[in-house]
């Protein structure tokens, strides 16, 4: 009877050995993978706020755009103005 119970003493010290390894191996890849999610979500919020720069700059681009049409419809009635000063 004692090399039976030598052996289920051993049998669960096996099994405690192993089910430690595989809470240490689970609790190592948890940590890992909060860190890459903290990592992607941190690229994510970076993105987005690079998006919202290119749409603010898209903004002021189409602003300029506008405001250079009439700029150039300014100075082509100044030209045509010179232009009818200069014939008189």
């Amino acid at each position: 009877m004692g090399a039976i119970e030598l052996g289920t003493i051993i049998a669960l010290v096996g099994c405690f050995v192993g089910l430690a390894g595989w809470l240490t191996g689970r609790d190592k890849r948890v940590a890992n993978d909060a860190q890459w999610r903290g990592s992607v979500d941190a690229k994510l919020d970076l993105i987005v706020g690079i998006k919202s720069d290119v749409a603010k700059l898209d903004t002021t681009v189409g602003n300029h755009s506008e405001r250079l049409a009439k700029v150039e419809s300014s100075t082509a009635q100044a030209h045509h103005r010179i232009d009818e000063i200069i014939k008189k």
